[in-house]
């Protein structure tokens, strides 16, 4: 599952994910979130600043739905994206501009 509100990297992600046969189901916020967790994603990759329903409301909205253990890989362009990751809890994260390679090494470890 790819959480992003750019529509453009949403896509540019679904499509590398794709190429790699995967089956990325890509939603814009914590809104439409609850509608595609059925079913349990094997990796959810959530970009930091989303416009509505920011990464910490998707972490309880996984924490409330037993869904805490699925795998998080954070993306963010933040400059204090290691110690945003750390506040929230999430171990795995990529600093935007990321290399498309990096970004599969890092799916393919976490899925």
């Amino acid at each position: 599952m790819i959480v992003e509100d750019d529509s453009d990297i949403a896509s540019l992600l679904t499509d590398i994910l794709e190429t790699e046969g995967y089956a990325p189901v890509a939603v814009p916020d914590s809104s439409a979130l609850d509608d595609q967790l059925d079913p349990r994603p094997a990796l959810i990759v959530l970009d930091l600043r989303l416009t509505r329903g920011g990464a910490d409301q998707i972490l309880s909205s996984l924490q409330l739905r037993g869904m805490g253990d699925v795998p998080i890989l954070l993306l963010s362009a933040a400059t204090d994206l290691p110690e945003r990751a750390r506040a929230l809890g999430i171990k795995t994260y990529l600093a935007k501009p990321f290399e498309l390679d990096e970004l599969l090494v890092v799916v393919r470890s976490l899925v």
